[in-house]
């Protein structure tokens, strides 16, 4: 009876700790941005008040580029390097408006990608 009570206990403990190490199924999407040496693509997304966004930066060009939140938008620089993807999340605002980003090249080409959040 004691081992069936404590195999009992052990299976709860360790479907618990399953549990607790389960990640986010809140929702979100991941946004592809491919960059390229002369532009990035797509220049405008639309998204849903408070929804969670992971950006997923190709940089298929032969120099580095970088990502980041403009006139307001939160969102950190991300340095990615030729030939590499990075990551970014962003979570859209929860009132409808728009955020900008800005995808460059430093001293070159700058391509200005809006959401519109809805």
């Amino acid at each position: 009876m004691r081992i069936a009570r404590g195999l009992y206990l052990a299976t709860v403990f360790i479907a618990l700790a399953v549990a607790a190490c389960g990640g986010d199924t809140g929702g979100g999407r991941t946004v592809q941005i491919v960059q390229t040496d002369d532009a990035c693509t797509p220049t405008t997304l639309t998204v849903q008040a408070g929804e969670k966004i992971t950006f997923e930066l190709v940089n298929q060009g032969t120099k580095d580029k970088e990502f980041e939140g403009i006139e307001g938008t939160r969102f950190e620089e991300v340095k990615v390097p030729a030939g590499r993807t990075r990551r970014g999340s962003w979570t859209a605002s929860k009132s409808p408006g728009t955020a900008k980003f800005k995808c460059y090249l430093p001293g070159g080409p700058t391509t200005i990608i809006t959401a519109e959040v809805q």
